[in-house]
């Protein structure tokens, strides 16, 4: 989260907020950036096949760049990625239609997720079940169910298994199998 004085890489993300306030800010993304993302993806799930993984998991969660493309915090895009609950999983989708396309139906696909980023105004537990249900639709396996890390400002309810009842919801409401991580 501290940039280097010089020879840093140049970092790309849905909108140019950086992750704290003498952090570098990333570039927002053009198409042709979102393409080249998304054919890495790719990449990925066929090398982690030829290697012979059994599963997959595409990660959501945790602020990482498909994550930033959900939270309303960290997408002020004004474009067709940008604004909506549909148009913010756009390109996360896009990402994971892509992956589960080439890799074996036999085997699973999961999605990580961050249930919420528990900040006000971010992204929220209902959207994530909504997310769940386009995920199920697209042909996702399960749900690895985890919160936060999106921002340092962030104030987890921490506790004993406090990620299973966000599980546990988008399990009833999506119908898509659960799991949880985290304490």
């Amino acid at each position: 989260d501290q940039p280097l004085d010089s020879g840093n890489w140049p970092l790309i993300a849905p909108s140019p907020i950086p992750y704290l306030q003498q952090s570098q800010t990333p570039r927002p993304m053009d198409r042709s950036d979102m393409d080249k993302v998304r054919d890495g993806f790719v990449r990925s799930v066929q090398m982690a096949d030829a290697a012979g993984f059994d599963l997959a998991e595409i990660h959501f969660a945790h602020g990482y760049l498909l994550h930033s493309f959900l939270s309303p915090l960290t997408n002020q895009r004004t474009d067709d990625y940008g604004g909506s609950f549909e148009n913010r999983i756009r390109f996360p989708m896009e990402v994971f239609r892509a992956c589960r396309s080439v890799w074996p139906m036999e085997k699973p696909m999961s999605v990580r997720v961050s249930a919420t980023d528990w900040l006000t105004g971010g992204w929220t537990i209902e959207e994530c079940v909504d997310l769940a249900i386009e995920l199920r639709e697209a042909g996702c396996d399960i749900i690895d169910v985890s919160s936060g890390q999106l921002s340092p400002e962030s104030i987890p309810e921490y506790g004993r298994l406090y990620q299973t009842p966000f599980a546990e919801r988008i399990r009833l409401e999506s119908g898509v199998p659960t799991m949880a991580v985290g304490n």
